[in-house]
């Protein structure tokens, strides 16, 4: 977890200091140092948290041997040491540091940028100055664990980690389409920002910018290129799944500071506990018990003492207060409608000072199929394609995955161009840039849920919470090689019926209790609810209806729809936008 900037097309000491600004602007995420490029017209930042080759020749930018790169980096590579091998084998010198930074650096230096990105297993957001070319390169990992954001007027190119470092940049104005998608999906998604002249790079896409021309993007990763589906017999696959998970797990145990592992007691996460155990690796866990309740901790305590591990529980008393409210936007500088962003910040603070690097369980509902709008999903998707062709739900004219994300939204299409008044249409979500889907119902709706709400929803969620009290969270499950291999999977193999998560299950049955792998399924949302009624009641009363949107479909709203709407007026005062 680092934070990098940069600005590309001007020169000169306002230069370094519009990136020294956007910096300070991200130090949460990098505590441990900070440091500037400057190569005429590029200037490239970077604010640190170390985590591996701890001391000063791992610091940022850096530059390669043969003195044509410098980069800025934010993330892991976690396969850092095989690709160290590969290149000392093929033409061996001395590494300057022990980071993963220096490996990547130099293996582009030596096999060019996309082929040294599909080498490299990891999470991560780069950016790269080529001095020769005079060309700046952006690149985004393949499952958006690491955020990527730009600002670009057709003078310049500025980039940060976080929205919040271009504020000087793109004077608060909002881009009608974001918000239309956040209305519909509760976060917007690559490649649109809220602010308009802003853009996400999307996961698995590079950009290529040189001063005077204008930004070019392209996909360096394919998705959707997959080994046809296996069909060795079960217990190969079991063994092949914990051969593939142990790898991920130990690549990700690779720090020089104290590693610990987030332990609700659910499937995915005490499969890591297993994993970690597995391998020798017996991490201390912590749970995180939210104003008393008991559930999570206590399963997380028998799956702990089962495996032998060190477990705490941190207690979180309180939350929902309006300061737990307007700490989330700070921190979350677009308007992001998912209440556990809550609680997820309150476990990142519990965490601050104790732990600098957290594996968890994200990604296994998504990889293996765990969630519980895939039972029955054939059957759901026809009965959703039915009601979308009379009007009963959007996406009739979108095809079965527009169907699929359509279906879900929090406002549909005419009340969202209602609510924007003449700002937008309310169809942005028919424009999404997704990846063609799988034709099959299961595997069209992991796939969707893997490019729409776990790049944009989930890991933006995590990425935030843990990069506001300077943590790294690392997610095996994310791992592109194991997620490459799961959609290999025939689909009854993980979901059949209401049997969820069917092979991970059984890859683990010999090392965790039945109890803890036939545990249902726990949320990790918020008492909205309870909340609008009682700490956040006069907030809500302040400002709505919000200004910013038409006043009369505001009325009567509860639930998620008043959540969502509380946020984004709340977020908008916060921000200062405006349209």
């Amino acid at each position: 977890m680092c934070a990098i900037a940069g600005l590309v097309g001007l020169s000169g000491p306002d230069a370094s200091a519009q990136v020294g600004a956007m910096l300070a602007a991200q130090r949460h995420r990098g505590p441990d140092g900070s440091g500037l490029l400057c190569d005429g017209v590029a200037v490239l930042g970077h604010a640190r948290l170390a985590v591996l080759g701890l001391g000063d020749a791992g610091r940022q930018p850096m530059t390669s041997r043969d003195g044509r790169w410098s980069m800025v980096f934010n993330g892991e590579i976690f396969n850092y040491l095989e690709l160290r091998m590969q290149l000392q084998s093929a033409d061996p010198f001395d590494f300057r540091s022990g980071t993963d930074t220096e490996v990547l650096l130099e293996t582009i230096a030596a096999w060019g940028v996309e082929r040294a990105l599909s080498g490299a297993a990891g999470m991560f957001a780069v950016a790269l100055w080529d001095r020769r070319e005079k060309e700046l390169t952006l690149a985004r990992d393949r499952l958006g664990e690491k955020p990527l954001v730009y600002f670009y007027d057709r003078r310049a190119l500025a980039f940060a980690s976080e929205l919040k470092a271009l504020r000087g940049f793109h004077g608060g104005a909002l881009e009608p389409s974001a918000v239309d998608a956040y209305l519909g999906l509760g976060f917007i998604p690559a490649p649109l920002a809220i602010f308009r002249g802003c853009e996400k790079l999307e996961p698995g896409h590079l950009l290529r910018f040189r001063p005077g021309g204008e930004p070019r993007r392209a996909r360096w990763w394919f998705p959707e290129v997959v080994a046809e589906p296996t069909r060795n017999p079960p217990p190969e696959r079991r063994t092949a799944l914990r051969e593939r998970l142990a790898e991920a797990v130990r690549q990700r145990l690779r720090a020089d500071v104290p590693v610990a592992l987030s332990l609700s007691g659910g499937v995915d996460s005490s499969v890591i506990a297993a994993e970690c155990v597995r391998q020798g690796a017996p991490l201390e866990t912590f749970t995180v018990a939210m104003d008393g309740e008991s559930g999570d901790a206590d399963s997380a305590r028998a799956v702990a003492r089962h495996l032998g591990l060190n477990h705490r529980v941190l207690a979180i008393e309180g939350l929902g207060a309006r300061e737990d409210f307007e700490r989330m936007l700070r921190h979350y500088d677009e308007p992001f409608a998912d209440s556990s962003a809550i609680p997820s910040l309150a476990l990142a603070r519990a965490l601050a000072g104790r732990y600098k690097v957290i594996l968890n369980g994200d990604g296994g509902d998504e990889v293996f199929g765990g969630y519980c709008h895939y039972e029955h999903i054939r059957i759901k998707q026809t009965l959703k394609q039915a009601a979308a062709a009379v009007g009963l739900c959007d996406g009739r004219r979108a095809g079965s995955a527009g169907v699929y994300v359509q279906s879900k939204v929090t406002f549909r299409t005419g009340e969202r161009a209602w609510f924007l008044n003449g700002h937008g249409s309310g169809n942005s979500l028919n424009g999404l840039k997704a990846l063609p889907p799988p034709k099959g119902a299961l595997e069209r709706a992991l796939w969707i849920d893997r490019q729409l709400p776990l790049a944009n929803g989930l890991n933006y969620k995590t990425d935030i919470a843990y990069g506001a009290f300077g943590t790294e969270g690392r997610a095996p499950f994310l791992d592109h090689r194991l997620e490459q291999w799961a959609r290999s999977m025939r689909p009854e193999e993980l979901v059949h019926g209401r049997q969820k998560k069917i092979l991970l299950r059984a890859a683990y049955a010999d090392y965790l209790p039945a109890g803890v792998l036939n545990r249902p399924k726990q949320g990790f949302g918020a008492p909205i609810g309870q909340w609008l009624h009682g700490p956040l009641r006069e907030l809500a009363a302040d400002l709505l209806p919000c200004t910013l949107l038409e006043g009369k479909p505001q009325r009567n709203r509860s639930g998620q729809q008043l959540w969502t709407l509380l946020v984004f007026a709340a977020w908008a005062r916060h921000w200062s936008a405006s349209w």
